[in-house]
C-alpha cells in the first residue's frame, strides 16, 4: 500500500512539474509574440488559465499529503499526544467528509460542463472542471490509506 502511494505521490510530483513548465512556456510565448513579433497569441491566456485551475489543485492535494496547508496549532500547543492524534483524526474525518460530498455534488456540473467548450482552445469544459474531482479523490484516498496503514502525522512531513 505504502508503494502504491508513493508511485502516485510521484506521478503527482512530475504531473505538477509539467503543468507548470507548460503553463510558464505558455506565458513566455504570449510575452514573447505580443512584444517582438507585435502579434499577440490568442490561446496562451486561455491554456495557462486552465493548467493553473489543475495546479492549484494539485498543489492542494499536495499540500495536504505533506500536512503542509494552513492550519491551527492550537491543539499542539498543549502537548497532549493521545489529544494530537485525537484532533488529527477528527480533522481528517471532517475534510473526508468534506471532500467526499463536494465532489458527488461536483459531478452534476461535469454533466453540465460535458456540452460546452472553452472560448478559444474549444476544450470541453469537463476537462477544467474535473481538477476540483480529482483533487477530492485523491485527498480522500490519502486518508483512508492513511487510516488503513496507520500512518502517522510524523511519516508524511
Amino acid at each position: 500500500m505504502k508503494n502504491f502511494q508513493r508511485a502516485i505521490e510521484r506521478a503527482g510530483e512530475w504531473l505538477l512539474i509539467a503543468l507548470i513548465t507548460a503553463m510558464t512556456l505558455a506565458c513566455l510565448a504570449q510575452v514573447m509574440w505580443r512584444y517582438l513579433f507585435n502579434d499577440p497569441l490568442i490561446w496562451s491566456e486561455e491554456l495557462s488559465r486552465y493548467l493553473f485551475i489543475w495546479i492549484s489543485y494539485l498543489g492542494a492535494w499536495m499540500a495536504w499529503r505533506f500536512r503542509q496547508h494552513i492550519a491551527l496549532d492550537a491543539v499542539l500547543l498543549l502537548r497532549s499526544a493521545h489529544l494530537q492524534h485525537w484532533s488529527a483524526r477528527l480533522v481528517e474525518l471532517l475534510v473526508l467528509i468534506f471532500c467526499l460530498y463536494t465532489a458527488w455534488g461536483s459531478l452534476r456540473l461535469l454533466e453540465v460542463a460535458g456540452g460546452q467548450s472553452s472560448a478559444v482552445l474549444q476544450l470541453s469544459m469537463t476537462w477544467v472542471y474535473l481538477a476540483y474531482p480529482v483533487m477530492a479523490l485523491l485527498t480522500s484516498l490519502d486518508i483512508l490509506a492513511g487510516w488503513l496503514t496507520s500512518t502517522s502525522d510524523e511519516d508524511r512531513s
